[in-house]
């Protein structure tokens, strides 16, 4: 997901997503475990809401044992990779596919629902637990039927539990006996549409976060002549999808979906599956239907129902020459807008199917952008949701008016919900709190293919600015880690700001890649993929994958350190000649801050550049404070000679003044160029160098004009939210309204 711009996150506004989508922070490695609520007679919360023909179920489906990572094959297989346990839910039921209807009403306010799951209660329970918000039940329409007997319906009592947003399904008596079994449920609900009724002062006040971008919600479809019209669209990361149907709608619980509708007979529609079937109803609706979908988190399913236009086009495979259609949904008379952003989807596909070397298991890829919502209502807390199979953007942020030049952010925002689709969609991060995993690897593809096909909007000096945004916001006292351990946050907790969870993370992948090398992190990130396929990742996860290529090299002690702590490393460097060697003396120690709880010690991948011609290269791990490396001849050295690893570095007077005499050698290296300039202005803001000797670094590194002008925007900026002209605002990035808790191997 992709959220909105702060002062901070990057010079150029480049958005970072609402993790409403958006990001908790971490802490809990491979074990999860933490207590779950229900399921033997716990409370959890919602109300009580129209049945369908009970779902065939497969008899013969065997879940895969706890922790065997799934192959990245059989889209709509229902295996659950029960390897991560959900956190708020019971893991006592799981369910394999879930076959969902829903109408709305004619003036777009309210609709019905149903739903008809295949279930499997794993021992006997005293309730069947599902996640719903503000979804009324119909009374009497909750039944379960026993696969071996589905002639049989058993009725269910909905009841809404006091703690949360889950609503706990009783027998009248007696406990829900271990077996498969088909789950009908009925409901009622509300189709958010307007700030001021949705968000009153009373919930402001609670959640000065609160959007109506939530569940179901209406949006306008407006003509260029401005003639506007209604349409539906979804919105269910993090735990949204419960507003519009009940259900298990943790990451851990990754399943098919079948989705039919009732909608007005003139609407075009789309979900994450291609649709099947469109059936003239008496009453003017048509009833629609999509194909079943990969198994996936509930977070991911979405609907679209309108009178957009659509702009077609063809996806061809490279890697075996298949097609795939491909369509953007637009706004009536708009459809020649998403000219730009079709042709690059095509672009950014063909480069993230080439990468990872794994294709899409879907069989059609839509995007769909409505307006009316992005701009004129800035508290909708997200600017692009990677839904699989179904992209959504805001139409009045991502088109572009035939004859105008796209935005950075148009730019951006398509290529990151792209990357989504393998990083956060194929895998998908076990719970909130590493949702680092979904954020961060979708920023750094996104500033990746950027840079590599539209140079134009944005560079590796960009990159290097943004870099030091991060770090002076990791300075302050608000900066958390990428991975965060959580507390008890209540409802709408603020976990993470977007900064940290995708800026500062995509820069660590960044080093990360630095140290192991290009090819090896491809490498390394394909088996990852390969490996947790329609699966749960995590920190470890990831690290192993890439340790598997990395030829012994130590990725989770490096990766670990950088996401689990606040701050930034600042090295310092004095190389000494004797005897025709250079001893280089290094010491590590955290760049003075206002951390709350700063750290001292990081794992370091540190590269020296040295040599007559700075060409040569000495990498080594830095894990304590002080170490001495020894170089051949007498030589200037350079720390961190792609300018983009994630720490400062400061040299004695004598080591500035010979790399210094070195400039010319690296002169064509803007981007380097660039981020020894921003390391001294950061030092002279700390006092560890002189105005004078600062003075003399600019001179000598000589920067374009253009990124000096870029420098003093930045500088500005950071400036004015130090003084309070502007305020650090950080979009909400996890809006849960369950019960966050500690993890049980996270409790201090």
């Amino acid at each position: 997901m992709k959220k909105f711009n702060t002062p901070v996150v990057n010079h150029l506004a480049i958005t970072a997503v609402t993790l409403a989508v958006l990001t908790a922070c971490g802490g809990g490695g491979d074990s999860g475990g933490g207590a779950s609520l229900g399921g033997g007679g716990v409370g959890l919360g919602a109300s009580s809401g129209p049945v369908v023909s009970a779902p065939a179920a497969d008899p013969t489906h065997k879940a895969p044992d706890d922790g065997v990572p799934l192959a990245a094959n059989d889209a709509a297989a229902a295996a659950v990779d029960r390897s991560a346990k959900p956190q708020e839910l019971p893991d006592t039921v799981w369910p394999s596919n879930y076959k969902l209807w829903f109408r709305p009403d004619a003036a777009l306010k309210t609709f019905v629902g149903r739903g008809d799951v295949e279930i499997e209660v794993l021992k006997p329970v005293d309730a069947i637990v599902v996640a719903a918000h503000n979804l009324n039940f119909a009374k009497g329409r909750t039944t379960l039927r026993k696969v071996s007997n589905p002639g049989e319906a058993i009725p269910l009592i909905p009841t809404p539990q006091t703690l949360g947003d889950f609503v706990q399904l009783r027998l009248n008596g007696g406990q829900i006996a271990k077996g498969k079994y088909l789950l009908h449920m009925e409901w009622d609900g509300k189709i958010q549409f307007s700030d001021a009724e949705f968000c009153p002062p009373a919930e402001m006040q609670r959640n000065p976060f609160c959007s109506a971008a939530t569940g179901i919600f209406k949006v306008g479809l407006s003509t260029p002549e401005g003639v506007s019209s209604d349409a539906i669209v979804t919105q269910g990361e993090t735990n949204y999808a419960r507003q519009w149907f009940p259900g298990w709608d943790e990451p851990a619980f990754r399943h098919t979906f079948e989705i039919s509708a009732e909608v007005p007979g003139d609407w075009k529609t789309v979900s994450n599956g291609a649709q099947l079937s469109a059936v003239k109803l008496p009453d003017g609706y048509q009833q629609v239907s999509f194909e079943k979908t990969p198994s996936m988190p509930m977070y991911l399913t979405f609907f679209g129902g309108g009178k957009f236009d659509i702009l077609p086009d063809t996806f061809k495979n490279p890697l075996d020459g298949s097609d795939i259609p491909l369509r953007w949904f637009t706004p009536p008379g708009r459809s020649t807008w998403a000219t730009f952003p079709m042709e690059w989807t095509k672009v950014a596909m063909d480069y993230y199917y080439k990468y990872t070397g794994i294709p899409l298991p879907i069989k059609k890829f839509d995007t769909i952008a409505a307006n009316d919502s992005y701009n004129n209502k800035p508290n909708t807390g997200f600017g692009g949701m990677e839904n699989w199979g179904a992209i959504f953007e805001f139409a009045d942020a991502v088109l572009t008016k035939p004859g105008d030049k796209p935005t950075l952010y148009s730019v951006t925002v398509v290529t990151h919900e792209i990357a989504h689709q393998w990083f956060g969609d194929l895998v998908t991060l076990d719970w909130w709190d590493n949702v680092w995993l979904n954020e961060s690897f979708a920023r750094w593809f996104e500033r990746r293919t950027t840079i590599k096909f539209h140079p134009e909007y944005y560079s590796f000096s960009d990159y290097v600015l943004d870099k030091h945004s991060v770090i002076v916001a990791d300075l302050r006292s608000t900066a958390v880690p990428v991975q965060r351990n959580l507390n008890d946050a209540g409802s709408f907790g603020f976990i993470s700001p977007s900064i940290f969870v995708y800026n500062k993370g995509s820069h660590v992948l960044e080093t990360v890649q630095n140290y192991i090398g290009e090819e090896a992190m491809q490498k390394g990130l394909q088996i990852y993929l390969k490996d947790y396929g329609f699966g749960n990742v995590t920190p470890s996860r990831l690290w192993t994958s890439l340790e598997k290529v990395s030829g012994g090299k130590k990725v989770a002690d490096i990766g670990d350190s950088f996401i689990r702590q606040t701050g930034v490393p600042l090295l310092t460097v004095d190389a000494q000649c004797a005897a025709d060697r250079t001893y280089v003396n290094i010491t590590q120690e955290s760049f003075p801050n206002q951390n709350q709880f700063p750290a001292s010690t990081w794992n370091i991948p540190v590269t020296l550049a040295y040599g007559d011609a700075m060409e040569q290269r000495k990498t080594f791990v830095m894990s304590t404070g002080a170490v001495q490396v020894e170089l051949p001849g007498c030589t200037a050295v350079l720390a961190g000679p792609t300018g983009q690893d994630y720490y400062v570095s400061n040299y004695s007077a004598q080591s500035w003044s010979a790399l210094l005499a070195k400039a010319q050698s690296f002169a064509a290296n803007k981007p380097l160029l660039l981020n020894i300039e921003r390391d001294a202005f950061r030092l002279l803001q700390v006092g560890r160098i002189t105005q004078a000797q600062y003075d003399q670094i600019k001179g000598v590194v000589n920067l374009p004009a253009a990124l000096l002008a870029k420098t003093g925007e930045s500088q500005q900026r950071m400036a004015a939210v130090d003084v309070g002209v502007e305020k650090e605002e950080y979009p909400h990035a996890l809006r849960f309204q369950g019960n966050l808790k500690l993890r049980e191997n996270e409790k201090r």
